[in-house]
C-alpha cells in the first residue's frame, strides 16, 4: 500500500509520518514537501520525498500522479500570509485563486483539494492515523481550578463556539469575563503574546474547531511550543474542543501541564 503526505510546517506532518508508520509499517509513504515550510525531519519517516516551492501547484500535481497515488492525506499550515505573496505562484494555482470567492486560507485549501481530487487522488482524515492524540472531553490532567477560572472557561465556551464558526481564527484569550485576544491570520501562538501582552498573566486561552471543519486539511492544533508560551503567561487554563483538536506528543504536553499548573479540559460544543 502507498499513502502520500502532503507536509506543511511545524511539527504535525512529523508526527502524522511517524504514526503511520508505526502502525502500518508496511505503507510506503512519500511526502511533497515545501521549501522553507516542511521541516527536514520528515526524512526519517518517508520512504521517499519531494521538495518544491510554495504555489508550485502543477508540478505537485505532476509528482502525486507520477507516483500513482490514489489516497492521501495534507496535514501542517502553510504560513497563511503567503496568500498576500503571489510572486512564484505558478498559472495553475492563480487560476484556482481568482475562481476562488474569497482568500480565506480554508476556501483557498478546500479548492486545492477539490482540484488534485480531479486528478485523480483522494484525500482522507488527516486525523485517521491519530485518533488518540485527540482532546477528550473533561479535565485531562487531574488539575482543579477555582470559581473565577470557571467562569471565563464558560464565558469563552460560549464565544468561542460562535468565533469558530465565522472562519475568522480558532483561539480566544479570556480574563475575567472579557475577550482580550481573537485569533486571525497570525496564528495561536502570536495570538496568546497579544493577549499577554494586553491582560498580563492569569487568562483562559481556548481552542475550538469550525462546525464545518475539513479535517482532510483543516486540523486544530496544539503542541509543546504553545505550552512554553502558556507557561510564559502563566495561564489559568487551555480549553479545547473534545474530539476536534489534536494534542501532539500528547503525554509530555500533559505532564508538561501539570507540572507548570495549567488544567487542560476538553469541552463538547
Amino acid at each position: 500500500m502507498k499513502l502520500g503526505i502532503i507536509a506543511g510546517n511545524r511539527l504535525l506532518p512529523i508526527v502524522l509520518a511517524k504514526a503511520i508508520k508505526k502502525q502500518n509499517p508496511q505503507i510506503e509513504l512519500v511526502a511533497f514537501c515545501f521549501n522553507n515550510e516542511t521541516s527536514g525531519l520528515i526524512k526519517k519517516y518517508a520512504d521517499r520525498t519531494y521538495w518544491f516551492s510554495i504555489g508550485s501547484l502543477g508540478v505537485l500535481r505532476d509528482a502525486i500522479n507520477k507516483e500513482g497515488l490514489s489516497d492521501c492525506i495534507m496535514a501542517g499550515q502553510i504560513t497563511p500570509l503567503r496568500i498576500f505573496n503571489r510572486k512564484k505562484w505558478d498559472s495553475e494555482l492563480l487560476k484556482l485563486v481568482e475562481e476562488t470567492k474569497d482568500m480565506r486560507p480554508h476556501t483557498i485549501f478546500s479548492n486545492i483539494i477539490k482540484y488534485l481530487e480531479q486528478h485523480g487522488v483522494k484525500f482522507i482524515d488527516s486525523t485517521a492515523y491519530l485518533k488518540e492524540s485527540l482532546a477528550q472531553e473533561g479535565v485531562m490532567n487531574g488539575l482543579s481550578y477555582p470559581g473565577g477560572v470557571k467562569e471565563d472557561i464558560e464565558f469563552g465556551a460560549k464565544i468561542i463556539s460562535r468565533f469558530a464558526d465565522l472562519d475568522i481564527g480558532q483561539t480566544i484569550a479570556v480574563k475575567n469575563k472579557s475577550v482580550v485576544a481573537v485569533e486571525a491570520l497570525e496564528g495561536t501562538d502570536n495570538t496568546i503574546k497579544s493577549a499577554s501582552r494586553r491582560a498580563g498573566t492569569g487568562m483562559v486561552v481556548l481552542k475550538f474547531s469550525k462546525v464545518n471543519q475539513d479535517l482532510r486539511f483543516d486540523v486544530p492544533v496544539v503542541g509543546i511550543k504553545t505550552l512554553s508560551l502558556l507557561k510564559g503567561t502563566r495561564a489559568s487554563a487551555l480549553v479545547l474542543e473534545a474530539g476536534k483538536v489534536l494534542i501532539l506528543e500528547k503525554a509530555e504536553f500533559l505532564n508538561l501541564c501539570t507540572k507548570y499548573s495549567i488544567p487542560v479540559i476538553g469541552i463538547n460544543r
